[in-house]
């Protein structure tokens, strides 16, 4: 027996030996694995990334979400390229409503006073007439402006024609009645034909003023709607180039960049002409309104106030009817001059009426000194006041006719504009659709 020690293995009976490996033969990593009894884990694959989706924000793929922008933005900016233009149309319309309007207000008032300087200069020359000799026929010319003034208005309503035809037949029978009064000198005659003038053209005259009055104050030119509608464009070509951005990963869209500096343009220049237009008629119907009232109210009543002297004067009148009536036509010229805030106006029409009471003060027939000293500011009162109404109807036809002008132009540029975005947005979405198809 050997005392030679040897270690008694502990560790478990090895295994079977494969076949013996050749020298220098390369051993792989599945092959030491399977050699080892084990099993090698399968590798792990990476998640492999899209062009579709880059930034993984959405369910929807980025060629949908630039498609579906693509077609909301040329909708929206096609259809402010329509909305726009038919609304500002609408305004240019408005605008032209209320110059015509007032247009058609002033000529009216124009025949008023014409009439009633008729009467007025019919009477002056029947008193100013010698004994025998036929009266100055000046009070013609009036007639006429007045007739002419008719005429265009005539003209410029088409709404209300049957009216106007009435006036026109009470106009030529009140002409008729005055002529024949003229040349008779007959008190009677004289009352005949201003009983005509103030009992039926005049009634008339006023309810076609106070109509024109009314269609001129209810005439609206608030579009402050249209402001906000167009900025719905402006906001979504903004929100599409912000998820375009995230989407692509590029900072800029050169369509889309285009197509948002081209609707705030349009959006910019929209709020400043609704803004204009509001301005413009709200200070036609303030305004230009009550000075064309206080020139047509003064002009009435001081030309309404010399007819009634005359009047009074050739005893048509009752003396104290013919008082009360006076006062109440200065009272109105005096009052609508002190709106007009003119010193030399309000002078003269305090002369007109001293002059008057001296007229009125006279036992005898008055002179014709004194008839014609009263004759002064009436003759300055009746052209400052013509002047006035033709200045103030120019002023207001200009600027509102300018103004229509500019909302017409504007209204092709703003469609034009709007065109030119949808095509821009829809241009440079389909680039960027190309890319990611």
């Amino acid at each position: 027996m050997s005392n030679t020690w040897s270690p008694i293995p502990t560790g478990p009976a090895p295994g079977p030996r494969g076949p013996r490996q050749a020298f220098g033969q390369q051993t792989s990593v599945g092959s030491a694995w399977n050699g080892a009894g084990l099993t090698r884990p399968a590798p792990v694959s990476k998640p492999a990334k899209t062009r579709e989706n880059p930034a993984g924000t959405g369910s929807m793929t980025t060629s949908t979400v630039l498609a579906w922008w693509r077609i909301v933005l040329v909708v929206i900016c096609l259809a402010a390229a329509v909305v726009a233009p038919l609304a500002l149309s609408n305004n240019r319309q408005a605008v032209q409503s209320v110059n015509a309007a007032t247009q058609q207000m002033l000529r009216l008032e124009n025949v008023r006073s014409e009439l009633l300087t008729a009467e007025a200069s019919a009477t002056q020359a029947v008193l100013l007439a010698a004994e025998g000799a036929a009266p100055d026929t000046g009070y013609l010319d009036s007639l006429d402006s007045a007739a002419a003034d008719l005429i265009d208005v005539a003209q410029s309503d088409n709404q209300d024609r049957g009216a106007l035809q009435n006036i026109s037949i009470q106009l030529t029978k009140y002409s008729g009645l005055l002529a024949v009064a003229m040349n008779t000198g007959s008190q009677q005659d004289m009352q005949r034909a201003s009983d005509q003038l103030t009992l039926q053209v005049i009634p008339s005259l006023d309810q076609q003023i106070s109509r024109q009055t009314d269609i001129l104050e209810n005439q609206g030119g608030n579009q402050q709607w249209l402001i906000a509608v167009l900025a719905v464009p402006v906001v979504l070509l903004l929100v599409a180039s912000i998820v375009i951005a995230r989407r692509t990963r590029r900072v800029l869209n050169l369509g889309l960049v285009l197509a948002l500096l081209g609707a705030v343009a349009s959006w910019g220049m929209v709020t400043q002409l609704v803004t204009t237009s509001a301005a413009s008629i709200s200070a036609v119907q303030t305004s230009g309104v009550s000075q064309a009232t206080a020139v047509a109210q003064a002009y009435g009543g001081v030309t309404e106030a010399k007819a009634i002297e005359g009047r009074m004067l050739l005893g048509i009148t009752d003396q104290a009817d013919g008082a009360q009536a006076y006062t109440t036509a200065t009272d109105q010229a005096s009052q609508a001059i002190g709106e007009l805030g003119n010193s030399d106006a309000s002078d003269q029409i305090g002369q007109l009426i001293s002059t008057h009471e001296q007229l009125m003060a006279a036992t005898d027939r008055p002179s014709d000194d004194l008839v014609a000293s009263a004759q002064a500011p009436y003759d300055w009162l009746t052209e400052w006041l013509a002047g006035q109404s033709d200045s103030i109807g120019t002023e207001v036809s200009s600027d509102l006719s300018d103004h229509a002008a500019s909302v017409g132009r504007l209204a092709v540029v703003v469609g034009l504009v709007m065109v030119v975005a949808a095509v821009s947005s829809a241009t440079g979405l389909s680039g960027s659709l190309r890319r990611y198809r």
